[in-house]
């Protein structure tokens, strides 16, 4: 059996979306699904839309609250909650393909893969900017790895992303749960708790498969494109990334790598040159402004974490 969990906070409508796209779901005779609802402290019609989906769902569907706000708290109370030798993941912004579940069960039945992860299409609610290139598309939340399955090994430079991935049950006992320091902290998100997980577990060794014929599709709304939003998603990936460093840097007397120096000053460089540029370069200076705001934004937290690793030496000599 395969349980999938879907993690929700204050999206009731769109979480009636995905939970309809799972109910639609085209399953082989030897395949038994479970549906869990975590909820994370909605404030909504969350517990309602869910009673309502729930007489109409053809595969059991389970409501836990998870009261510690955060992804990772909900994503590991899924986890642990969960019946099924596979927990799969879906956003409550996303749709499943009707054989997403059949293309993740097959793959996990030819490889006998830890993780499976699959392919992850927008679904554009609004006309996609003329700005939004393709060096662009990381808030929109989409993925693609190509046509062929594959097995990944720590040269991958991507990580699957938990709005379409399977985690073995059993396995999370050897490779370990989502990293709960991974959250809202302030007013900011220290998000990547899917990215550092994948990665822990490919270095210790698990079996990470690809399955493209696992399809998704990741609403992207009005508001996720807009300058305002990207302004602020490249600050706070680029706090969160200098903050995942710290934890294989924090014996370094230097701030961070000398070529996230080398980063940094391009990223400068660029911003400086494109506002050079007419009216006719809009969206060029746009695009050199988020990559300087990311940049600017992974110095200015390695330097925090610099300054207290430094108070602290001083504390205790």
């Amino acid at each position: 059996m395969i349980s999938v969990a879907v993690c929700t906070y204050n999206r009731s409508e769109s979480l009636r979306d995905t939970l309809r796209s799972l109910s639609a779901q085209v399953m082989t005779a030897d395949d038994s699904l479970e549906v869990i609802v975590v909820d994370n402290n909605s404030t909504d019609r969350t517990a309602a839309v869910v009673r309502e989906e729930a007489a109409r769902m053809r595969w059991p569907l389970r409501y836990v609250v998870e009261p510690r706000q955060g992804i990772a708290f909900a994503r590991n109370l899924g986890l642990q909650t969960a019946r099924g030798h596979y927990v799969a993941f879906i956003d409550d912004d996303a749709i499943a393909d009707p054989r997403w579940i059949e293309s993740l069960s097959r793959g996990i039945a030819d490889t006998g893969a830890d993780l499976i992860g699959g392919r992850i299409d927008p679904c554009w609610l609004a006309p996609r900017p003329t700005w939004l290139t393709t060096e662009l598309c990381g808030p929109i939340t989409a993925f693609d790895c190509g046509p062929q399955r594959h097995r990944c090994t720590t040269r991958c430079s991507h990580a699957f992303l938990t709005t379409n991935v399977a985690l073995r049950r059993a396995a999370v006992g050897a490779y370990g749960l989502f990293d709960v320091s991974l959250g809202r902290r302030g007013t900011r998100w220290v998000g990547g708790e899917d990215f550092e997980l994948f990665r822990r577990w490919l270095r210790q060794g698990a079996a990470i498969v690809y399955e493209p014929s696992a399809l998704v599709q990741h609403k992207v709304s009005p508001e996720r494109v807009t300058p305002a939003f990207y302004r602020r998603w490249f600050e706070d990936i680029g706090y969160t990334q200098a903050h995942q460093l710290e934890a294989k840097w924090h014996h370094r007397l230097s701030v961070m790598p000398a070529w996230r120096w080398k980063a940094l000053a391009l990223a400068g460089a660029r911003y400086a040159l494109a506002q050079t540029l007419g009216a006719h370069g809009a969206d060029r200076r746009l695009c050199a402004e988020l990559w300087w705001r990311f940049e600017r934004s992974f110095l200015l937290e390695r330097l925090d974490h610099w300054r207290r690793r430094k108070n602290c030496r001083f504390s205790q000599a």
